[in-house]
């Protein structure tokens, strides 16, 4: 193979890999938003599933680290007045026939509901290393969701208050369970939180995508070192 070709392959999975690892403002990372908005799309009934472009959902399910840079709305209460604000703006949008604008809007009301449920956002002075940790156990974790009785704000603030206790817990045991439980209140309260929005009956469910951004991105590596042979 051309030395020069080489080298820059070497340069785009380095550039690739470190793009992979820049950690968020949140505490789940991306592939795990994606995640929790495809299993609270799944547990949605399927009329709704046909007006919602999952695809719009999920990449709008980042935005609040990706594009609005937020460093302060993850933890609540202020999270909640975000997920409030989009959850709004998506039922006039859904009840509109917009159906594009609302998958946008549901998407990133999703990123704040599912953030007040990860553990490191109900403490404070946490570790980096710690915060790492506990948000690389949850990408490796898939969410279930199960419809929960009750108005945003308490089941928002119920998972604050239990974030302490998560913490506490995982900081001593490093335990996965503790953090599966997290998520799957993310993915809950979050699939509770868009049917109540759009006035629908929701059903308990579990990721079905495979999609994982590492796997892909070792797919794609693989892909480019076996053109050496080419």
């Amino acid at each position: 193979m051309n030395k020069s070709i080489l080298t820059f392959r070497v340069f785009l999975i380095l550039n690739i890999i470190i793009l992979s690892t820049i950690p968020a403002a949140s505490a789940w990372s991306w592939d795990t938003h994606s995640q929790i908005i495809d299993t609270v799309y799944q547990g949605l009934p399927s009329d709704v599933q046909k007006n919602l472009n999952l695809e719009v959902m999920e990449n709008a399910s980042i935005v609040p680290d990706k594009v609005f840079n937020d460093k302060t709305y993850h933890s609540y209460p202020k999270s909640y007045e975000k997920a409030k604000t989009w959850l709004d703006k998506g039922k006039a949008a859904y009840d509109a026939g917009n159906y594009q604008d609302a998958s946008y809007d549901y998407g990133v009301a999703s990123h704040y509901i599912s953030d007040t449920f990860s553990a490191p956002h109900g403490v404070s002075k946490e570790s980096s290393s710690d915060h790492s940790s506990y948000e690389n156990q949850g990408s490796k974790l898939k969410p279930t969701a199960t419809y929960k009785t009750g108005d945003l704000k308490t089941l928002m603030e119920n998972g604050y208050n239990q974030d302490g206790v998560s913490w506490n817990e995982w900081m001593q045991t490093k335990d996965k369970k503790i953090v599966q439980n997290n998520l799957n209140d993310a993915a809950s309260v979050t699939l509770s939180a868009i049917s109540n929005s759009i006035n629908v009956n929701a059903t308990s469910s579990s990721t079905t995508s495979n999609s994982n951004i590492l796997s892909s991105l070792y797919d794609f590596i693989m892909g480019l070192f076996s053109g050496h042979n080419n």
